[in-house]
């Protein structure tokens, strides 16, 4: 989780378009590995794995093309990514340490339940979006 919070702050952080993307594909495939090892079935990670990476990031991936590519050279991104790896072998061994039960995964079911109903709506409202942007000009938005 410490992991996911600091690719956070990196994305949040980040000036660039393309990094954006890249680190946004970076939390979406740690999410869905955190989420493999706290239900220890893999195909909820998967299915939101897909579904983020076919839906939101088309969009941001669009959108991010349309703003100028600057250098990396002004940027302090080896420092965050010197702490992101402090914490990576810290993480694994904690990860480790758990002892699932039945009964600790039932803590899951409820939220799963909501976080579920937010992830639809929350498509449904990036889809009406693209197709609202797509018809405000009948067009791409980049002119060349």
């Amino acid at each position: 989780m410490m992991m996911l919070m600091l690719m956070g702050m990196l994305f949040v952080s980040s000036m660039q378009p393309m990094f954006m993307v890249s680190s946004l594909i970076i939390i979406i495939l740690m999410y869905s590995l955190y989420i493999y090892m706290n239900m220890g079935g893999y195909w909820f990670g998967y299915a939101l794995m897909m579904v983020m990476l076919s839906g939101v990031l088309v969009i941001f991936t669009y959108m991010a093309s349309l703003s100028p590519n600057d250098s990396f050279e002004n940027y302090n991104i080896m420092y965050m990514l010197i702490f992101m790896m402090m914490f990576i072998g810290s993480y694994y061994i904690l990860m480790y340490e758990y002892k699932f039960s039945i009964i600790s995964l039932m803590l899951f079911k409820s939220f799963f339940g909501l976080f579920n109903v937010f992830m639809i709506s929350f498509l449904l409202m990036i889809m009406l979006m693209v197709v609202w942007l797509s018809y405000m000009m009948y067009g791409a938005l980049r002119i060349y």
